[in-house]
């Protein structure tokens, strides 16, 4: 069977805004404490950052089915992409033992079914691994991709008595590169390796395992655990191989940070600095939040400190989720971002909604949620298929039913998950070589310009919207912003340049023509305070004029025409904190203070220019070397 569902965004952004802070120095014009339109900071900061997801039809398909195959109910997906490209598709296949329907102590085997073309067929079902009597469960397929065990499938998976939760019982399995999952090796038990005596409640997972690329310990395998000792406090961590899944080693492990914490069923990924990021199901169902978290700085061999609740993440308790690295700088991305899916139902808690929410820090935040389903609905897990889109691997069952009543297998692009700048529409391009291109929204245009052509903008929606990336945040650095700009058909504040962020403490930087106020003003917060500087006209007279700002060190000025016209004395500390960020031309990051005029040759640098650069560039247009973005607005594409 084949479905259609709609994503719909929903309101998820985590932020931590910084505490209030104080003005740390004036520029050449008086400059009030903070600023008349910014004393009431903008609820979501980085909203205008994200655009609603797609309203594209997105396919998804029912792989598992209750009462079907000689089973009563399927549970517990894990999903892999081999080497070959083969999605490889997991779950436990139960039958009933005594009158509990779909008992997780009960006949279980591991199954798979496997898919050649991305998902859109699947072949029939195999047994990975029959139960006969026992219980078979908890996958975790980990796919080797670099080493001498290439292409081979690694299945770590729990045993137990059927009837009987205890004791449980990891133990391994493969399935070479060449069988790409037709045929497995038979399960070997790993108690001697990564169990202890005293744990009798033991689970792998459930969700797919890692293989580390970056750090100290690339090529090192990586799956969650968690385990109940007889006496102590539920712990969970991580378990390890280091050539390719032939042995395995218990890791770094940890409890909860405090009671109301208790972490299972572990889903890990990757950070980009090299660490590795634990989400856990909190297993409290009385605690304030349902996820929680942990990392490893040593390839898993220990936690860097106890698992700790993510607060402001909206999630149903006691229930699985699963994580996916989807973009990485150090892969050539324009930004990091990292999935999380977990049904969402803060008022009852019950397993529904499920939603994919989105972290552009590495974890530190989550939000952007982007709602898949309003059906009731599981445990999941996710993968990246070759084309780029995701596949998502979900337990579910109609809003009457029950969250065990089927497995569903969903393809999702990232726009359907909302991209962090908005659908691009007509792009006008970088010629720094680093190809970002911005967008122009609205009724932006391009026409007559001070140095080829420019773009034209009549205040309403028109604006320019720069792509996020990462390259683009300019912290606690040094860097240097020009443009040339000409208006003068209105009286209204209009802002020329913002980015980063909005409100009275949030970081950020902008430029905003004030004519109200005879002047160009420019302001630059950071967590530490603010500062601004102004000049002494507004410049509105119609006329094409030149401004650079520039932060050099501790100094903030501004040129205007070549001449300087204020400095200012700038707060330590970094302007570009929020994950994600916007950065627009022509109005406010919430829509306001739209520019009527044009701009041209825009360029923003990651260090300070010199007097002589800025000369350069406003006298001869020179091109001047180190360019984060550059925007000359000749052309645009549809």
């Amino acid at each position: 069977m084949t479905r259609v569902l709609t994503p719909v965004l929903i309101a998820a952004l985590v932020a931590a805004v910084p505490a209030a802070a104080s003005v740390l120095s004036v520029g050449a014009s008086a400059m009030p404490p903070v600023p008349p339109d910014e004393v009431t900071p903008v609820a979501e900061p980085a909203a205008a950052a994200v655009a609603e997801p797609a309203a594209a039809a997105v396919a998804e398909q029912v792989l598992y089915r209750k009462d079907t195959h000689g089973y009563d109910c399927f549970r517990i997906p894990a999903i892999v992409r081999t080497t070959q490209g083969t999605l490889l598709a997991f779950a436990e296949a139960r039958k009933d033992v005594g009158e509990k329907w779909c008992d997780d102590q009960g006949d279980i085997d591991l199954v798979v079914r496997r898919s050649v073309d991305g998902g859109e067929t699947w072949g029939p079902i195999i047994t990975v691994s029959g139960a006969d009597g026992e219980t078979h469960g908890n996958p975790v397929p980990i796919v080797v991709q670099d080493g001498p065990h290439e292409g081979r499938i690694v299945l770590l998976t729990t045993h137990n008595p059927a009837g009987s939760s205890l004791p449980r019982t990891p133990y391994v399995q493969y399935s070479t590169a060449e069988q790409d999952g037709t045929e497995w090796s038979e399960p070997v038990s790993l108690a001697d390796a990564i169990d202890r005596p005293d744990w009798g409640w033991y689970a792998t997972g459930p969700v797919h395992g890692i293989q580390l690329t970056r750090g100290e310990h690339p090529g090192l395998l990586i799956a969650g655990i968690n385990a109940g000792p007889e006496n102590g406090d539920p712990i969970a961590g991580i378990v390890y191989s280091d050539d390719g899944g032939d042995t395995w080693k218990l890791g770094g492990t940890q409890p909860g940070a405090d009671d109301e914490t208790v972490p299972q069923e572990i889903s890990p990924v990757e950070l980009v600095d090299g660490r590795i990021h634990l989400a856990a199901r909190n297993q409290n169902k009385e605690g304030d939040w349902g996820r929680a978290y942990a990392t490893s700085s040593d390839g898993g061999a220990s936690l860097d400190g106890p698992f700790t609740q993510i607060s402001g993440l909206q999630a149903t308790k006691a229930v699985q989720g699963s994580t996916l690295r989807l973009r990485a700088t150090d892969e050539g991305d324009r930004y990091n971002r990292i999935l999380l899916a977990t049904p969402v139902d803060p008022v009852e808690n019950l397993r529904r909604d499920l939603t994919i929410y989105s972290s552009y820090d590495e974890g530190t935040t989550w939000g952007h949620g982007a709602r898949i389903t309003t059906d009731r609905s599981g445990y999941s897990d996710m993968v990246e298929i070759d084309d780029g889109r995701i596949g998502l691997l979900y337990e579910a069952g109609e809003w009457s039913g029950d969250a065990r009543d089927e497995i569903r297998f969903a393809r999702l692009t990232e726009a359907d998950l909302g991209l962090p700048d908005g659908p691009a529409g007509t792009t006008t391009p970088d010629t720094s070589g680093n190809g970002l291109d911005a967008s122009l929204r609205g009724n932006a245009r391009i026409g007559g310009g001070q140095v080829g052509s420019s773009v034209l903008l009549d205040c309403g929606d028109d604006h320019v919207r720069l792509p996020y990336a990462e390259s683009l945040a300019v912290e606690s650095g040094d860097f240097t912003l020009t443009l040339w700009f000409r208006y003068g058909q209105s009286a209204a504040d209009q802002a020329l340049f913002w980015a980063y962020g909005q409100g009275s403490s949030t970081p950020q930087v902008w430029v905003r023509a004030e004519p109200g106020g005879a002047r160009i003003r420019a302001w630059l917060t950071t967590p530490a305070g603010s500062a601004s500087v102004s000049s002494s006209e507004a410049y509105d007279d119609d006329a094409w004029h030149h401004l650079a700002l520039r932060r050099d060190g501790d100094e903030l000025a501004m040129w205007i025409d070549g001449e300087q016209v204020g400095t200012a004395t700038t707060p330590e500390g970094s302007v570009s904190t929020l994950r994600p960020f916007s950065i627009v031309l022509g109005r406010r990051l919430d829509g306001a203070h739209c520019f009527d005029g044009r701009f041209d040759e825009f360029r923003l640098y990651r260090r300070a220019l010199s007097p002589d650069e800025l000369e350069e560039i406003r006298t001869d247009n020179a091109v001047v070397p180190d360019t984060a973005i550059r925007l000359p607005f000749d052309t645009a594409t549809s």
